[in-house]
């Protein structure tokens, strides 16, 4: 389709024909010299209506950045609890099924994690152990729970909408994961949290004192909000949110709160749990700034039509270097690339500057966090996957073998229990650290959770894996200095070939793992026998 620029049927003119800023400029106050009333009054108003315009839009655009970053908030606490019963599932007491064992261990992190309560449950909804009820008590059976449907047929983490607990009597949600014990037997384990820890999270957001925000369940339901919570969740959130929050992403609009306030609402959706943070900013509070800047710009605007042809000149020059001057940041971050702040001389473009410099920080960080594990800065198991079906395509093509290594890190529970999370999390650190030391640019390392790692080996054969896991078997053996402590947490490895273990992804992680399951049982019949 060919596109027009004014009129459809006036052909775009050539970019060198085209008048510049700078030029009508000029003519703009030529003719405002004129009839200098009318003009003057009619060029005031078309100016406050743009400044109006942009400082609302740049406005709305600050906050839906907010309401992004409080997004991956709600998503960053929900994993926290993910991982901690991913965390729980790895216990060698669920895996030699020593309930009481494990039921202890559950208390304890549900104490250490402040989590309500964790149920262990069957594929037929028999629970098996639940930290509410003292161990060995009669348990409740609910065959067809929504949970249980969920994790059965997606094999995937299940988050809950807002719930009010039977037990508790208050309102909760619930976290819970699929597991396979080592006989092959399905269940689930499931954690219940208190709404008032993700009213935490927004009780550590600098909020102007005017803004409401609330956390959307999926359901449209209200978790946490800044002002009246107790009174607020649980409740529905209103019809036009609700319709916005099933249709849109993210997004921007006036209503009105809960409570008859109007307001403009931004909202923005959390990729993973599907909750959705939303800011409410009353507009009597809004438009009484905007009116401030207004009147600001009426003053300038008189101003500027007395400066004359020179003022007219040199102002045209600035937003021309000021345009320009924003091309580049713009295709910088259309290419992902980092994009710095800069001034350019125009209130207006130093705002656009900045936002576009932080939509880069936003994406550059995003990016990394997405494909990243937070505390190792290991590639996480997305990017691992990602990797390891790029590679193993080129192994296709090429016929050149490739490796996965799975690691364990014996003894890192004891640990963890005995000197506590920070001396484990540095241990972790310590590990991811040995490892990239010894591998090529063209390896990958990944952490997968807790303290489990795999590692890519492009273009190695059995000889060359042999080598390598020699080598980080003898490095992750030797002692960990931390915290004026010496620790020991050696590695059990299992490695999968390609093609001779399988040829994809999960078919070679799955071999890889198996075979560290092997290792790391060899290793303990070593021992047992010296």
């Amino acid at each position: 389709m060919q596109l027009f620029t004014q009129d459809a049927r006036m052909p775009r003119l050539p970019l060198k024909y085209v008048p510049s800023i700078r030029f009508k400029l000029m003519c703009l106050v030529l003719a405002c010299i004129l009839p200098a009333a009318l003009l003057a009054a009619l060029l005031a108003a078309l100016l406050i209506g743009y400044d109006y315009r942009l400082s609302y839009d740049n406005f709305t655009h600050s906050a839906l950045a907010t309401a992004r970053a409080n997004a991956m908030d709600v998503d960053r606490e929900l994993a926290v609890v993910e991982s901690a019963l991913v965390g729980l599932s790895t216990s060698p007491d669920f895996t030699l099924r020593d309930l009481r064992a494990f039921d202890a261990q559950a208390r304890q992190l549900g104490a250490r994690q402040n989590i309500f309560n964790l149920v262990l449950e069957d594929a037929g909804g028999q629970q098996r152990m639940n930290t509410f009820r003292p161990y060995g008590a009669a348990l409740p059976r609910e065959p067809d729970s929504a949970s249980l449907r969920f994790m059965r047929e997606h094999d995937a983490t299940f988050i809950s909408s807002l719930f009010f607990g039977p037990l508790a009597r208050r309102p909760m949600v619930a976290v819970g994961i699929p597991l396979t014990s080592r006989d092959g037997a399905w269940c689930a384990l499931t954690a219940t949290i208190a709404v008032e820890r993700f009213g935490a999270i927004l009780r550590q957001q600098q909020y102007p004192p005017h803004w409401i925000t609330s956390i959307i369940d999926r359901g449209g339901r209200i978790v946490a909000r800044t002002a009246d919570m107790e009174r607020f969740v649980g409740t529905p959130a209103l019809p036009l949110v609700r319709e916005r929050v099933r249709r849109q992403q993210e997004g921007a609009f006036e209503t009105e709160t809960l409570d008859g306030k109007p307001i403009l609402a931004v909202m923005a959706r959390a990729p993973q749990s599907g909750w959705t943070v939303a800011i409410g900013i009353p507009l009597v509070t809004l438009k009484a700034e905007m009116r401030h800047k207004l009147w600001s710009l009426v003053l300038v605007t008189v101003g500027l039509l007395g400066a004359g042809l020179l003022a007219a000149w040199r102002i045209g020059t600035r937003i021309r270097r000021a345009v320009h001057g924003l091309v580049a940041p713009a295709l910088a971050l259309g290419a992902g690339e980092a994009v710095a702040p800069a001034a350019y001389g125009m209130r207006e473009a130093d705002a656009v500057g900045e936002a576009l410099a932080r939509a880069s920080a936003m994406l550059l960080k995003a990016r990394h966090q997405a494909t990243h594990d937070s505390l190792t800065g290991l590639a996480n198991r997305a990017m691992l996957h990602d990797f390891l079906v790029h590679q193993l395509a080129i192994s296709q093509r090429s016929g050149a073998p490739l490796a996965v290594l799975y690691l364990d890190l014996d003894r890192f529970k004891a640990i963890n229990d005995t000197h506590g999370h920070a001396v484990g999390d540095e241990l972790l650190i310590g590990a991811a650290a040995r490892l990239r030391s010894q591998l090529r640019k063209a390896d990958l390392a990944a952490r997968l959770g807790g303290d489990e790692f795999a590692v890519l080996l492009a273009d190695t054969d059995a000889a060359d894996t042999a080598r390598v896991v020699s080598k980080l078997s003898a490095l992750l053996a030797e002692p960990y200095q931390i915290q004026g402590l010496r620790l020991a947490a050696a590695a059990s490895i299992g490695v999968a070939l390609y093609p001779a273990h399988g040829d994809s992804p999960a078919q070679l992680l799955e071999a890889a793992d198996q075979a560290m399951y092997q290792a790391k049982a060899a290793r303990r019949q070593a021992a047992g026998h010296a």
